[in-house]
């Protein structure tokens, strides 16, 4: 991996001399769809040597999700200096030809993601701080101008007529491919959702799996928003109400009303309760999708990951949240 990786790197850096990939190691992650690696990059330009610290994320064996590398790096690097925290991206290999599967690079960012931050009591300041900049980074992520930034380029096209209705067309293609059993309850799900779309009143992009455990932190602020393998265009809300799920929820440290209020405060625009019930029956029956996909894929051996190999019994959690949510 090194020598190919090394190869790589220097066909990026033309004009650079003396390019050495160093300290090449895993990074412990909890994250499915990409495997992650850091490294340093030293070079000489001119008389002068430098280096930089690097995350390089190689798409991983079949799983949960069925996502590639080339919309995720290039949302990334669009985001770049626009005020939403993100890693600056570097390079990417979208056909795996350096080292054996596709792979992006960023610079590395300081900052922890560490899980155990929930296990905190609830008056944490820290906590409280990372969920209040949580949505201070949605508030921003949703508003900018992603025509203007070429989103319009690397992300399917929807409108606010459609938005919830092209979510649920993608995962129900998902899940009519990807179940082993009929699961009838979910069906019924898939149906109330198209029978029930809310009014969109704005296209954003939606990172799709913004949460805690899929950032950097640092000293009570956000450093990265990290995992954009799920990243779209559609309703905004659909990312707020995904913040909130029973699984990585920070309500203990700052109450989901509050977390609203602060998002409305920054975008002026006013979240109301129907429009956030929709979103949060959506996410049980996408989370399940999620679930059944890294179910299949263990199932049929193209995957030996573990941690898949009971997915799909959580489905049975998150569809009896859905329909105690019902209205």
């Amino acid at each position: 991996m090194q020598g190919g990786l090394e190869l790589f790197v220097a066909a990026q850096m033309p004009d650079m001399r003396d390019i050495r990939v160093e300290n090449l190691a895993p990074i412990s992650s909890v994250g499915n769809a990409r495997q992650a690696w850091g490294f340093d990059v030293q070079w000489r330009d001119g008389s002068a040597r430098d280096r930089v610290s690097c995350v390089m994320l190689v798409k991983a064996e079949a799983g949960q999700l069925e996502t590639q590398v080339r919309p995720e790096f290039s949302t990334v690097r669009a985001l770049w200096g626009t005020g939403v925290p993100v890693a600056r991206a570097l390079w990417m290999d979208a056909r795996g030809e350096a080292i054996g599967n596709p792979f992006f690079v960023t610079e590395r960012v300081a900052g922890t993601a560490d899980m155990s931050l929930l296990r905190r009591p609830s008056d944490d300041a820290e906590a409280r701080g990372i969920a209040l900049d949580l949505a201070n980074a949605a508030a921003r992520l949703h508003q900018l101008d992603w025509l203007a930034l070429g989103i319009g380029d690397i992300l399917p096209a929807t409108t606010i007529d459609d938005a919830a209705a092209t979510q649920v067309a993608y995962w129900l293609e998902l899940f009519e491919r990807q179940r082993l059993e009929p699961l009838p309850v979910l069906v019924f799900a898939f149906g109330w959702l198209r029978d029930h779309p809310p009014p969109t009143h704005r296209v954003s992009i939606v990172h799709g799996d913004l949460r805690f455990g899929n950032l950097l932190y640092d000293d009570g602020r956000i450093s990265a928003l990290l995992d954009w393998e799920m990243v779209h265009l559609g309703d905004p809300i659909e990312d707020l109400a995904w913040a909130y799920r029973s699984l990585w929820s920070l309500e203990k440290f700052l109450p989901v009303g509050d977390f609203l209020r602060r998002y409305s405060d920054l975008t002026g625009t006013t979240v109301a309760p129907a429009h956030f019930l929709y979103w949060r029956l959506f996410n049980e029956v996408k989370h399940s999708i999620i679930s059944l996909t890294a179910a299949r894929s263990f199932n049929d051996g193209r995957t030996r990951n573990i941690r898949h190999a009971d997915r799909a019994t959580t489905v049975t959690t998150y569809l009896s949240r859905f329909m105690e949510w019902l209205p």
